[in-house]
């Protein structure tokens, strides 16, 4: 099931070209940074995420993509876990049409749910591609219960030690892809949104995991 947000509060992740981050075009651009930047985090928020899931939990999947994730992390559930994908592409959407899950086209920065709806939220690879990441850090917030959790993986601006890497990094701030975020400055808006402790996890390059208390 697919459902659509107000379209007039929908706005969509910045890009230079309407198909960068459409379907089988983004799975190999994203398949290369994870091989050769981005895995480390990858593996370090999805073995925390897989140890945080509990049966009857709700789980928001912000700027779910392809659904990569949210596969790998059901195919370790026995279904009592309710999943909900968001993404402000309706291609990506599409592509996760397979997933036993609600669809739903939106915002992360304006979410179409109510106060304190899910138990877990995860936005891997989505807060550095909008520029209002206070926003968003402030609806992840209002829509996670207390005593939730907010996975976080995102584009970081460190140094990798990998020549690919650079870049790769070079290549996404050149296409408009996304923006490096300062880990230091997102924990600062992650207080300002109230939340109460910010975790990171530890991965090198051009990349960081971090896991927000609610």
């Amino acid at each position: 099931m697919m459902r659509t947000c107000d379209p007039g509060a929908l706005r969509l992740r910045r890009s230079p070209r309407p198909d960068v981050f459409s379907g089988s075009r983004y799975a190999r651009s994203h398949s290369r940074w994870l091989r050769h930047a981005g895995g480390e985090a990858q593996c370090a928020i999805e073995g925390a995420l897989t140890a945080s899931l509990r049966p009857g939990m709700n789980v928001l999947d912000v700027a779910c993509g392809t659904g990569d994730m949210a596969r790998r992390l059901m195919s370790g559930t026995d279904g009592s876990i309710e999943f909900v994908l968001l993404d402000a592409s309706r291609t990506m959407l599409e592509t996760c049409a397979d997933i036993p899950a609600t669809r739903v086209l939106g915002c992360m920065t304006n979410l179409p749910f109510a106060d304190n709806s899910f138990d877990l939220l995860t936005c891997t690879w989505g807060i550095e591609t909008i520029s209002e990441t206070q926003s968003a850090l402030s609806e992840f917030v209002r829509v996670t219960r207390s005593g939730g959790y907010i996975f976080l993986v995102y584009c970081a601006d460190r140094p990798t030690r990998s020549l690919f890497g650079m870049a790769m990094r070079h290549h996404i701030a050149l296409t408009g892809r996304g923006q490096f975020l300062s880990q230091e400055a997102l924990c600062e808006q992650a207080a300002a949104a109230r939340v109460k402790r910010m975790q990171p996890l530890y991965c090198n390059g051009p990349a960081a995991a971090m896991i927000l208390h609610i």
